[in-house]
């Protein structure tokens, strides 16, 4: 185990997108990260980029609806950093887009297993070394779709409706040990997920439904979830964050 000084963060599902962008915002306000992404390649790539900015980072590959496959990433993790003081629970995969007679039971289970599963399990893992340090900030991914009505969306909108639940729950069952726990749910945001599943008029005709006129950048949920894992959010537990360029206004 390492003398480790620096505050460590896990960022799940950040080999690209918001994961990624969230890893580059944490390193360069000093954080230490470890990388997980399902694709081993591309957790090397988003490391890399780290130890650019002159700090720490390892990558790890694994499937986030594998409890035990997770509960090793978390402890060669703890065993490499020495610790674990952060978590982002942003690993996650495409919305189905399809009425409710087309759902299929292995849709259903993917897409909760990864949401789901792969929040509670990574969450289950870390918990008890920031109960021992009681310390620690945990950030989970919700979606938009989560706050509001969405068509044809059964499974994502489930899933990440889940996770505002989980993560309400959490908040008071782990705040006796001064961990916290947010939620941050973005609206409409450009990554190579929604280049890959929408096309670019379908896109433009989205972002003038949004009252700031464009789709939000992966950095800027990166820095909302900085936000709330940081220490400046240090009375901030429980709550949502959702960076939608005005979409949703509550």
């Amino acid at each position: 185990m390492s003398d480790h000084k620096r505050k460590v963060a896990l960022v799940t599902g950040a080999g690209r997108g918001i994961g990624k962008a969230t890893v580059l915002v944490l390193a360069r306000r000093g954080f230490d990260v470890a990388v997980h992404d399902i694709d081993a390649t591309t957790a090397a790539e988003t490391a890399a980029l780290v130890r650019e900015l002159g700090v720490e980072a390892e990558s790890y590959a694994a499937d986030v609806s594998d409890s035990e496959a997770m509960r090793d990433v978390v402890a060669a993790i703890e065993h490499r950093f020495g610790q674990i003081d952060v978590l982002i629970n942003n690993a996650g995969i495409a919305s189905d887009r399809c009425p409710i007679e087309q759902v299929t039971e292995a849709m259903f289970q993917r897409s909760i297993g990864v949401h789901v599963g792969g929040t509670v399990w990574t969450t289950q893992a870390v918990a008890p070394g920031m109960k021992r340090r009681n310390s620690g900030s945990i950030v989970n991914l919700s979606s938009i779709q989560a706050l509001v009505g969405w068509t044809e969306g059964a499974t994502y909108n489930a899933a990440k409706g889940a996770i505002l639940a989980l993560s309400k729950g959490w908040a008071k069952e782990l705040a006796p040990w001064n961990i916290r726990v947010n939620v941050v749910a973005p609206g409409h945001t450009e990554t190579e997920m929604t280049a890959r599943n929408d096309p670019p008029e379908l896109r433009a005709a989205k972002a003038k439904t949004i009252p700031l006129g464009r789709y939000g950048q992966p950095h800027e949920m990166g820095e909302a979830i900085a936000f709330l894992a940081s220490d400046e959010a240090s009375f901030i537990t429980g709550q949502v964050l959702s960076p939608n360029g005005g979409f949703v206004i509550t």
